[in-house]
């Protein structure tokens, strides 16, 4: 089988599995849970999806450098090749991260379908209760991670243009000497002069990285608010079915006795008959 197969695969399964645990929670009446529950998964595999297609592009980076290591100065596309490989890395771990995260997301909505099937709704309470302080945590180490490499990407992002820059210095004092020993006056090279216009396009990547790691930040600080909103709201729905479930115990246990003392009433009347 295909990866783009296999893939396709994984992600029908997940959906089904997400879309059993949102009825179940319409069929009891949860109201807006369901939504932040889909709300959740989307965000999750959203970031996931993001940090993949960002590891690709590097990917795609690193093997136009090899074509081009002939072209241009060797000290450049190695310096630039390094930069490269190094946060193609990076990338890749964060999306192994998320890839996790959506994995321990996934088991847990699958735990709690099968606790709802097997022992009820408090289970099933109890099951997403737990399974979402895992999924939180989880979230705050990749946020942790994201900032880093986001540092990372920004410095290396300002090593790359002050590469670029050098390159363009050189390159103008060369072609200024020349003109100047024909008598003619200095002029400012393009940017496509000396490999300036490589060191500025394969820096594309890393600059789209940093875009692309502060909108993660962003989305992970909008997931782990939107957690604590259906973790309230979940405890609140427990608490719910505890307060309803005691009040008709209460009530079991108000007739119980009521009728108990009907019948020794009974007992005491049909004594004095006798």
């Amino acid at each position: 089988m295909e990866i783009n197969e296999i893939k396709k695969e994984q992600d029908m399964e997940e959906l089904d599995v997400i879309n059993r645990l949102l009825v179940i929670m319409q069929k009891e009446g949860m109201k807006e849970v369901p939504q932040d529950v889909l709300e959740v998964f989307h965000s999750i595999a959203g970031m996931q999806m993001q940090l993949e297609a960002v590891v690709e592009e590097l990917q795609g980076v690193r093997e136009q450098l090899t074509q081009m290591q002939n072209s241009y100065p060797k000290e450049v596309t190695e310096r630039i090749t390094a930069h490269t490989a190094y946060f193609q890395e990076k990338a890749g771990g964060l999306a192994e991260r998320l890839t996790a995260l959506k994995v321990h997301f996934m088991d847990t909505a699958w735990q709690a379908v099968t606790a709802f099937e097997e022992k009820g709704r408090e289970k099933m309470y109890a099951v997403l209760l737990k399974g979402l302080l895992g999924v939180k945590s989880m979230l705050a180490g990749c946020r942790e991670k994201m900032m880093d490499v986001l540092i990372e990407c920004e410095k290396t992002a300002n090593q790359i243009d002050s590469i670029g820059d050098e390159l363009k210095q050189i390159g103008n004092g060369l072609a200024n000497v020349g003109r100047l020993l024909f008598g003619k006056g200095t002029k400012e090279l393009p940017e496509e002069s000396h490999g300036v216009g490589l060191t500025r396009t394969l820096n594309i990547p890393v600059k789209k990285m940093i875009m692309t790691l502060r909108k993660q930040i962003d989305m992970a600080d909008h997931t782990r608010e939107k957690i604590n909103i259906l973790s309230e709201k979940l405890s609140a729905e427990k608490e719910k079915r505890i307060s309803v479930k005691e009040k008709l115990s209460q009530k079991k246990t108000e007739s119980e006795l009521k009728i108990s003392e009907t019948n020794k009433e009974k007992a005491k009347n049909k004594e004095l008959c006798i």
